[in-house]
This record gives C-alpha cells, sequence and structure tokens, in this order.
C-alpha cells in the first residue's frame, strides 16, 4: 500500500504549437537570440555575429552559419536578400515568427487575472467560430491522426492555435506599425487633434 505525499492538479499556462523541428531548432539559447535581433531587420551572418558578440554572445560566425542553417531547415528563417560582396554572395536573413525570450514576472497571472479571463472570454467565441467552420473541419479530419494516449484528434486543436497564432502575428503587426507611425509623427510635431 502507498499513501500519496502530494497531489495536485496542474493546468497548461501557455500553448506552443510547434512541430518537431521547430521545436528541436529553438531549443538553443543563441537560436532564439538569433531570431530575436533578426525581427529588428534582416541581417547577414556577419552582421548578427558583432551584434551577438556586443551582448554578450561571442560565437565565431562559421558557428552562426550553423545556427542560421539549423533555423532555415526548420523553417524559422528565410534567406531575403543576397549581396555580391568582393566576390562572394553574403546573405540576409528574416524570421517567419516572432519569438520573445523574457523572464515572466513572479504573478504575472496574478497581476492580470481580470484581463486574461476578458481575453480567454474573447477567444472561446473565435475558436468557436473557427471550429464550427466547415471548411476547416474538413480538413482536420484529413490531416489528422489519432492520439496513441486518448484516441482523440489533437491536429484540430493545433490547427486551431495556428489560425489563432497567425491572427495575432497580424494583428500586433498592425498595431506596431501603427505604433512607429504615431512615434514619428509625434516626433516631427506632426501629431493631428
Amino acid at each position: 500500500m502507498s499513501d500519496t505525499i502530494l497531489q495536485r492538479n496542474i493546468r497548461a499556462r501557455r500553448l506552443v504549437a510547434l512541430d518537431q523541428k521547430s521545436a528541436q531548432a529553438l531549443g538553443d539559447v543563441v537560436r532564439m537570440r538569433i531570431l530575436e535581433v533578426l525581427s529588428h531587420r534582416p541581417m547577414s551572418a556577419e552582421e548578427l555575429t558583432r551584434v551577438l558578440g556586443n551582448s554578450g554572445h561571442k560565437k565565431a560566425v562559421t558557428t552562426i552559419r550553423h545556427h542560421l542553417d539549423a533555423l532555415k531547415t526548420a523553417g524559422l528563417i528565410e534567406t531575403t536578400k543576397m549581396v555580391e560582396v568582393r566576390g562572394a554572395v553574403m546573405k540576409y536573413y528574416a524570421p517567419t515568427i516572432r519569438a520573445f525570450s523574457f523572464e515572466v514576472p513572479l504573478k504575472f497571472e496574478d497581476t492580470h487575472a481580470r484581463l486574461i479571463q476578458d481575453t480567454s472570454a474573447r477567444i472561446q467565441k473565435i475558436l468557436r467560430g473557427i471550429l464550427g467552420d466547415k471548411k476547416f473541419l474538413i480538413e482536420s479530419e484529413q490531416n489528422g491522426t489519432v492520439c496513441s494516449v486518448c484516441k482523440g484528434n489533437h491536429f484540430r486543436e493545433y490547427a486551431a492555435a495556428e489560425i489563432v497564432n497567425h491572427a495575432l502575428v497580424r494583428a500586433m503587426e498592425g498595431n506596431a506599425s501603427a505604433e512607429n507611425a504615431s512615434d514619428k509623427q509625434a516626433k516631427t510635431g506632426n501629431s493631428k487633434h
């Protein structure tokens, strides 16, 4: 007979929708930092080496190229430009995902409980719309495989998370563009009132 020493319910706090290649590629601190740096503007391996070196990640250009190859293979970055420099081709890269690597503040969930609850209710409505879409249902039935643990089709959850993820990226990009335009107006004194 065994006595239970500890038992508690744990609920998910985050949703991460990644394929295996992406998850493997993101398993390195330097690669996460590369994605963060590239989110500001496309850069070459040489530029990345300098920027990363200045932020405490001193690596050889060959090492950075290895990391870029891993990120590119996983589909997390793409070549945006190729320039001939002294007879060689210099490639510039940009990310296909937006990566943030911050430490979540203590009690973040408690501090923002109301906002999380309100946003959850809105997202539930959005998810009902996605999960009820006929085209989505057909595709998720065709592409889904049965889970070996629960016999469910988790592809539907994954696909819905990807749709919300893509929409969130577009919304954040739109918001960032609006903020940048507002900042430029404020600097030039052309704000409209």
